[in-house]
């Protein structure tokens, strides 16, 4: 799990599943972009799952529902955004909300998210649709 933003952080399922054991940043939600649900939920966390398909493009409905998810759970706690490992979806979602509100193009989210967790490696074609809806 890393910590993109000030209250954002990024993760994969088995980052969500050992929240049910222990959560020390404090996390309030979770929003699961996998397939595949959180089995092992924490009491006292929201869980959110707002599947979307990697490599593929995101669609328009989809990509709103992930972004009100966000705004309105990081308005008042530390969210856990995810996908199965945390290389494709939810760095490239979580920049694209960072576009989304002003703080930087989805470009530059991506390097900055990149340079503080270097293993990520969004979908091109999951890029080219959010960069498409962010117009």
């Amino acid at each position: 799990m890393t910590q993109v933003w000030e209250r954002l952080y990024v993760g994969g399922l088995a980052d969500a599943e050992e929240l049910g054991d222990d959560n020390p940043c404090g996390i309030n939600t979770v929003i699961s972009l996998s397939e595949i649900p959180v089995e092992h939920k924490r009491k006292g966390v929201n869980y959110l799952h707002l599947p979307i398909a990697d490599d593929e493009p995101v669609p328009a409905r989809q990509f709103d529902r992930i972004l009100d998810a966000l705004s309105e759970n990081l308005r008042w706690g530390v969210v856990l955004l995810h996908c199965s490992l945390g290389v494709s979806r939810a760095p490239s979602l979580a920049a694209a909300y960072m576009d989304a509100c002003g703080y930087k193009a989805i470009d530059a989210a991506i390097a900055e998210i990149k340079r503080l967790r270097p293993f990520i490696n969004p979908s091109a074609i999951l890029l080219s649709s959010l960069k498409e809806q962010l117009r």
